[in-house]
Protein backbone atom coordinates (compact mmCIF):
# COMPACT_ATOMS: atom_id res chain seq x y z
CA UNK A 1 0.00 0.00 0.00
CA UNK A 2 1.57 3.79 -1.45
CA UNK A 3 0.66 6.91 0.43
CA UNK A 4 -1.57 8.35 -2.01
CA UNK A 5 -3.80 4.97 -1.54
CA UNK A 6 -3.43 4.96 2.31
CA UNK A 7 -4.56 8.95 2.48
CA UNK A 8 -7.56 8.18 0.12
CA UNK A 9 -8.82 5.48 2.16
CA UNK A 10 -8.10 7.58 5.67
CA UNK A 11 -10.18 9.98 4.31
CA UNK A 12 -13.05 8.11 3.00
CA UNK A 13 -13.43 6.30 6.69
CA UNK A 14 -13.54 9.81 8.16
CA UNK A 15 -15.92 11.16 5.50
CA UNK A 16 -18.36 8.45 6.33
CA UNK A 17 -17.73 8.45 10.04
CA UNK A 18 -18.77 12.12 9.78
CA UNK A 19 -21.66 11.70 7.22
CA UNK A 20 -22.74 9.04 9.67
CA UNK A 21 -23.02 11.57 13.18
CA UNK A 22 -24.16 14.08 10.70
CA UNK A 23 -27.33 12.04 9.56
CA UNK A 24 -27.72 10.38 13.10
CA UNK A 25 -28.07 13.84 14.57
CA UNK A 26 -30.78 15.09 11.95
CA UNK A 27 -32.46 11.93 12.50
CA UNK A 28 -32.50 12.16 16.31
CA UNK A 29 -32.66 15.87 16.78
CA UNK A 30 -36.07 16.60 14.96
CA UNK A 31 -37.39 20.33 16.39
CA UNK A 32 -40.69 19.90 17.57
CA UNK A 33 -43.07 23.02 16.41
CA UNK A 34 -43.06 26.38 17.54
CA UNK A 35 -46.40 26.19 18.84
CA UNK A 36 -46.23 23.08 21.06
CA UNK A 37 -42.25 24.74 21.95
CA UNK A 38 -44.01 28.50 23.43
CA UNK A 39 -42.88 28.68 26.97
CA UNK A 40 -44.08 31.95 29.03
CA UNK A 41 -41.03 32.74 31.81
CA UNK A 42 -42.99 33.42 34.63
CA UNK A 43 -41.39 34.59 38.24
CA UNK A 44 -43.22 33.94 41.75
CA UNK A 45 -42.06 36.73 43.83
CA UNK A 46 -44.23 39.93 43.89
CA UNK A 47 -42.33 43.00 42.81
CA UNK A 48 -44.28 46.29 43.31
CA UNK A 49 -42.15 49.43 41.64
CA UNK A 50 -41.27 52.14 43.77
CA UNK A 51 -41.78 56.12 42.27
CA UNK A 52 -37.85 57.32 42.54
CA UNK A 53 -37.28 61.64 43.38
CA UNK A 54 -34.98 62.76 41.41
CA UNK A 55 -32.56 65.10 43.28
CA UNK A 56 -30.77 67.87 41.13
CA UNK A 57 -26.96 68.29 40.82
CA UNK A 58 -25.77 70.38 43.19
CA UNK A 59 -22.52 69.92 42.94
CA UNK A 60 -19.98 72.06 41.64
CA UNK A 61 -18.66 72.15 37.57
CA UNK A 62 -14.96 70.87 39.06
CA UNK A 63 -16.60 67.82 40.54
CA UNK A 64 -18.69 67.07 37.33
CA UNK A 65 -16.14 64.37 36.40
CA UNK A 66 -16.50 62.63 40.01
CA UNK A 67 -20.07 62.74 40.41
CA UNK A 68 -20.57 60.90 36.54
CA UNK A 69 -17.67 58.27 38.04
CA UNK A 70 -19.88 58.06 41.04
CA UNK A 71 -23.28 58.39 39.22
CA UNK A 72 -22.58 55.85 36.02
CA UNK A 73 -20.09 53.55 36.75
CA UNK A 74 -17.59 55.43 34.31
CA UNK A 75 -16.85 58.38 32.86
CA UNK A 76 -17.06 59.60 29.31
CA UNK A 77 -13.38 59.98 27.39
CA UNK A 78 -13.45 63.58 27.81
CA UNK A 79 -14.21 63.33 31.42
CA UNK A 80 -10.88 60.53 31.57
CA UNK A 81 -8.63 63.17 29.46
CA UNK A 82 -9.35 65.99 32.28
CA UNK A 83 -8.96 63.65 35.03
CA UNK A 84 -5.64 62.81 33.80
CA UNK A 85 -4.39 66.42 33.50
CA UNK A 86 -5.22 67.20 37.12
CA UNK A 87 -3.17 63.80 37.69
CA UNK A 88 -6.29 62.23 39.43
CA UNK A 89 -6.06 59.17 38.29
CA UNK A 90 -3.68 56.02 40.24
CA UNK A 91 -2.50 53.57 37.70
CA UNK A 92 -2.09 50.41 40.04
CA UNK A 93 -1.27 47.96 37.15
CA UNK A 94 -0.43 48.17 33.79
CA UNK A 95 -2.92 48.46 30.72
CA UNK A 96 -3.83 46.11 28.32
CA UNK A 97 -5.24 46.70 24.80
Amino acid sequence: MNWPHFILWITGVYLLYYLLLILFDVSVNKRPSLKTELRELTFSENVIPQQVEHLPDKAPEQSRAQTSIIGSGGVTLKDLFGLCREEAIIYTRPVSF
